[in-house]
């Protein structure tokens, strides 16, 4: 067994872990990627500790098991000596921190970890563990004994100490008037100190120091990307602000905090109290206020010592000066730094642009600093429509009151009218930093990347230079999320006049056209994709045919299969609550029939909704009802009503799934067209539609949850709009969901008399 780890089952898992000696166990499964990265680390380690039993369990294949003994998590390693589980660690080791656990199991003395299972099972009870004065209270909140006096007030108030549930000592400290003011000590399980510092008035003052324990410890100083390596950690406060943060290793050297290894020598022309970034590369002098944030003055330096940038903070964000190096960035070849003023992160006023000696090159006024509320207000997101010279009057307020950001923006809404992007290209010359073409595009790209849900980061990249055709188009998808696609319309054919060239735009345009239901235009544009990115235009072309279906009678347009057993052979339900049914449906179809009409300009062709079912309604719309009713010992929500305001996309889909459930109910009555049904007359094949509904839901959700480990692999499972569900989209897959979990929820109502409507809620989402 020392020569790999063993795979355990059920059968032998307490054979393998209760005999005398030491045990790990690694519990994995096969999708968890962690998992197939940590195996070859932990079957490595099996020649170097031949002494301990390594062994794995799948926990997949062991499902039972697994969650009897409280594994949630993989890969989760536990470990047992003598038959005692003594320690358990969730995730991936690296092979040094491995070998860690493996060394101080070794160390492990069985029967003080006896005693402290004994004291855990006392605390669990309620009661002191051993060595706990009588008088300790137990607080759960922080999962401590406590004990020491207290002052008239009731408040601690001496010398406290705590201990854990195993009755190990974890704390002891000084208490005035209830906070904790002096010097204070935490102690590892085996009773090492753990932490050494002070308080003042509550809050830590002076050195705090984190000591490493070579035994296994729940004390937390390796946390975060702390390596092993690292044995002591001093971190300076200033009543209670971190100042600075020292590692160090076993032997007092100091090191970088991930990697343990040695500290570098800091560039001599650097302030003494300038810090390396491990994660940056970088030198920094940074100071935080109380709640840890930039504050004050920021200076960052790369690795050899040469300036970077510099800016000043107020509580976290970039407030006042700010200066960086620009080789490169800029379009004259002569700018060496950039300076300026910032405002809440944001440029504002006069920048310059200098060259190596610090002389002006360029001064440019970037107006305004307009934050996210003003903005995601501003008129120049409007969904209204303006004219040409509409936009141009926005455009020219906007740059009086120096709002260049909107002023911007309006004149890209003028050009996308007018479908000219000459005044556009003048604007974006005139306002904004000059960049090179190349560090254009990497500062849109990383604004959309980072902050492309925000509204005003963008603008501010915009004018630091950032390229106008990225950003107008990422405006335009956020605008089409937040249900202004008219808006978002415009946006997209700005970005497409600045950059004719990018025919990816298309599909962000045909996104935006399906929001505003302009079927036929989507499908020009996936026409236009097809050359360039036949995925793409796939993609677009069938999401244009699932929201926008050709609404005939589609039950029965294919013989129903399923594979279930059971099936029912007709209807449970009468055919008056029938005909009530129809009747709620084709309410429900009217109304969001209309809704959509009501979105479009009077008196014109949406040639894609359904047909007038008012046929179905001789007595007009019936009432959509909300209420509770109790089934059994169940009580059940009924929620009949329609949510008219919600964008498109989601009324279309659920047209789709209404429709779906009432043809296949109309069909359940021997219908074959849309009429009202004045008898049950079930097709021989009922049972397979009802559980054809079913198993295609099943289907669906099981191909969107678990892609492509789904036993519905590519090419296979049924069509939808002529797709395979193999091959269809996740975005799509949920469209297909979601009309079979309507037409499933009517079946289930249809096949019980028991149940009252198939908007309840234990009939949704099964």
């Amino acid at each position: 067994m020392a020569g790999a780890p063993v795979e355990l089952s059920p059968e032998d898992y307490k054979q393998v872990t209760q005999r005398p000696g030491m045990c790990v166990v690694d519990f994995w499964a096969s999708w968890c990627e962690p998992c197939q990265e940590f195996a070859p680390i932990f079957e490595a380690a099996a020649p170097r500790f031949a002494d301990i039993a390594l062994a794995r369990l799948d926990t997949e294949a062991h499902e039972e098991l697994s969650e009897s003994l409280g594994i949630e998590s993989m890969p989760t390693l536990v470990a047992y000596k003598d038959g005692l589980e003594v320690h358990r660690v969730s995730g991936a080791l690296s092979a040094e921190a491995l070998d860690l656990l493996l060394t101080r199991l070794r160390a492990v003395d069985v029967a003080e970890e006896k005693r402290r299972a004994a004291n855990r099972e006392r605390t669990e009870a309620g009661k002191l563990p051993s060595g706990i004065p009588e008088g300790a209270t137990w607080d759960d909140g922080d999962g401590e004994w406590s004990f020491g006096p207290t002052d008239s007030k009731g408040r601690p108030h001496g010398p406290w100490r705590y201990w854990r549930a195993d009755g190990t000592l974890c704390n002891e400290c000084i208490m005035k008037q209830g906070a904790p003011h002096g010097p204070f000590k935490r102690f590892h399980e085996d009773g090492a100190v753990s932490q050494e510092g002070a308080f003042e008035q509550g809050q830590l003052h002076g050195p705090r120091t984190w000591l490493a324990s070579e035994h296994f410890t729940t004390e937390r100083m390796h946390e975060n990307g702390v390596s092993e390596r690292v044995r002591k950690t001093v971190m300076q406060y200033d009543h209670g602000t971190v100042r600075q943060v020292l590692h160090f290793d076993g032997a007092g050297q100091r090191v970088l905090p991930t990697t343990g290894e040695p500290y570098p020598t800091r560039p001599p022309h650097l302030p003494e109290d300038a810090e390396l970034r491990e994660d940056l590369g970088q030198w920094a002098k940074v100071t935080l206020n109380a709640d840890g944030e930039r504050h004050g003055l920021a200076r960052f330096w790369d690795s050899q010592g040469q300036f970077l940038w510099e800016a000043e903070f107020v509580d976290g964000e970039r407030h006042g000066r700010y200066r960086s190096r620009a080789e490169d960035e800029y379009a004259d070849f002569r700018v060496h730094f950039d300076e300026g003023r910032m405002e809440g992160d944001l440029v504002c006023g006069e920048w310059s642009l200098r060259d190596s000696q610090r002389e002006v090159v360029l001064t440019r006024d970037l107006g305004r600093a307009q934050d996210e509320r003003t903005l995601e207000r501003s008129p120049v997101f409007s969904n209204l429509a303006r004219t040409a010279e509409g936009w141009r009057e926005v455009a020219k307020e906007a740059r009086a009151d120096r709002r260049y950001r909107e002023a911007l923006l309006a004149t890209a809404r003028a050009c996308a009218t007018s479908l000219d992007a000459q005044p556009l290209k003048e604007g974006l010359e005139e306002l904004t930093l000059p960049r090179t073409r190349d560090s254009a595009s990497e500062l849109a790209d990383d604004v959309v990347e980072d902050e492309g849900q925000a509204w005003a980061p963008m603008a501010d990249a915009l004018m630091r230079g950032g390229e106008a055709a990225t950003i107008l188009r990422a405006y335009a998808v956020l605008l089409d999320q937040s249900n202004r696609p008219r808006a978002a319309l415009d946006f997209v054919h700005a970005a497409m006049l600045l950059a004719p060239e990018r025919k990816a735009y298309l599909f962000t345009r045909g996104l935006i056209l399906l929001n505003l239901g302009l079927a036929e235009q989507v499908r020009q544009d996936a026409e236009g994709l097809a050359t360039v990115e036949p995925d793409t235009a796939r993609f677009l072309g069938t999401y244009a045919r699932a929201l926008f279906p050709r609404f005939d009678f589609w039950a029965g347009q294919e013989p129903p299969r399923c594979t279930y057993d059971g099936l029912p052979e007709k209807p449970g339900q009468s055919l008056e609550a029938i005909q009530d049914l129809v009747r709620k449906y084709a309410t429900r179809l009217q109304a969001m029939r209309t809704a959509l009409l009501q979105r479009f300009k009077p008196g014109a062709a949406v040639s894609w909704l359904p047909p007038d079912l008012s046929g179905l309604l001789d007595k007009g719309p019936v009432k959509l009802e909300q209420f509770e009713r109790e089934l059994g010992d169940e009580q059940v929500e009924v929620d009949e009503t329609l949510d008219l305001e919600l964008g498109l996309a989601d009324l279309a889909q659920m047209l789709r799934g209404d429709w779906s459930a009432l043809t296949w109910l109309l069909w359940s009555c021997g219908e074959t067209t849309l009429r009202m049904p004045s008898r049950i007359a079930p097709p021989a094949d009922y049972g397979q539609a009802a559980g054809q509904a079913s198993q295609r839901l099943w289907q669906s959700r099981d191909r969107r949850i678990r892609g492509g480990a789904s036993p519905t692999k590519a090419g296979d499972g049924f069509l939808f709009e002529g797709v395979a569900l193999g091959d269809l989209h996740p975005s799509l897959v949920s469209i297909a969901e979601r009309q079979y979990a309507e037409t499933q929820a009517m079946f289930y109502w249809l096949n019980d008399p028991d149940h009252v409507s198939p908007w309840q809620s234990n009939l949704r989402g099964s």
